[in-house]
């Protein structure tokens, strides 16, 4: 079984679908795992399996931007591990999912908060996502396979994270050989892509989650946004449109929020900063070329087929 979802809530297991669906095409078993701002208490009607993990139904229920019932509610079998649990729960109900058969875990960030240092002057909803990484660092040393997908990126509540260090971290992941290429789902998992999250959306907002849909639609260009948390005017690019994916290892290892994570066993406060000394990173000037560069490599699903039991 492979498991395929959100890294930190809100409408990232809804964009995981646009993998979802395409790995479910190529013949892989297919579960949904989404990582989520909640705790097991807080959840009306899901089945608690162990640890933080439980199974959402269409008619499970909990406060905020919660896509996972309506994710179910398209037939899919969906698992939420609750980020405001400790570690050691979540690392229970891998376990769990171990015992179930599952082989990797491909989790999906929408804005690249993922990705940041955490010595940028914003570093947007970075907790949730640190959480997810540090989940991920201990499924791997259960033996699963994992993977990190990052799209519209730059879009993080409205643009937050400046771009010139976002991409910055972006080659220097690269350089370390933890960056694999870019996914761009084809015609026909895109259209399907469209229609499901579209459904959604009307059950849910999420600004990232809409800029997405309309990059992969060639919506292009600066428009006005009142969705969710974001009033304003934002610029949807090209580049929003691809899912860069990532060695989630080597994405933990640069972010200073994840080795806090790690470190306490807990979610961290988004308060915390790394410290550094000498000059502010200038990051590259050039970001938009580079972002485009990178995007020339192209990652395939197919290749991690072995983890389908292909």
């Amino acid at each position: 079984m492979l498991l395929v979802g959100g890294l930190g809530g809100g409408g990232d297991s809804a964009g995981a679908l646009a993998l979802a669906l395409k790995f479910r095409r190529i013949g892989c078993d297919v579960s949904i795992l989404g990582m989520v701002p909640c705790s097991v208490d807080s959840l009306i009607g899901a089945e608690r399996l162990a640890g933080s993990l439980v199974k959402i139904s269409p008619d499970t229920w909990a406060a905020g931007r919660f896509f996972e019932p309506h994710i179910a509610r398209l037939g899919w079998t969906v698992y939420v591990l609750c980020l405001n649990e400790s570690l050691s729960m979540a690392v229970e109900g891998l376990e769990y999912l171990k015992d179930e058969g599952a082989e990797a875990i491909v989790s999906v960030d929408f804005g690249g908060d993922a990705l940041v240092r955490g010595d940028e002057p914003e570093v947007g909803s970075v907790a949730e996502d640190a959480m997810g990484l540090a989940i991920i660092q201990r499924a791997e040393k259960l033996g699963f396979r994992t993977l990190l997908g990052v799209a519209a990126v730059g879009a993080e509540w409205g643009g937050c994270i400046p771009m010139n260090l976002l991409v910055e971290n972006v080659v220097k992941l690269a350089g370390l050989g933890a960056y694999y290429g870019v996914y761009l789902p084809d015609k026909d998992v895109r259209r399907e892509f469209l229609i499901a999250s579209e459904r959604l959306l009307k059950h849910v907002p999420s600004f990232m989650l809409t800029v997405y849909r309309e990059a992969l639609e060639g919506r292009l260009g600066e428009r006005f946004y009142r969705v969710a948390y974001f009033k304003g005017t934002f610029r949807v690019e090209r580049f929003h449109s691809f899912m860069y994916m990532f060695d989630p290892k080597a994405v933990c290892s640069l972010n200073f929020f994840c080795s806090e994570a790690l470190r306490r066993g807990r979610k961290p406060s988004a308060k915390l900063r790394l410290k550094k000394k000498g000059k502010p990173r200038k990051g590259i000037m050039n970001w938009e070329e580079a972002l485009y560069r990178l995007a020339r490599k192209k990652w395939s699903p197919r290749s991690i087929l072995t983890s389908c039991g292909k």
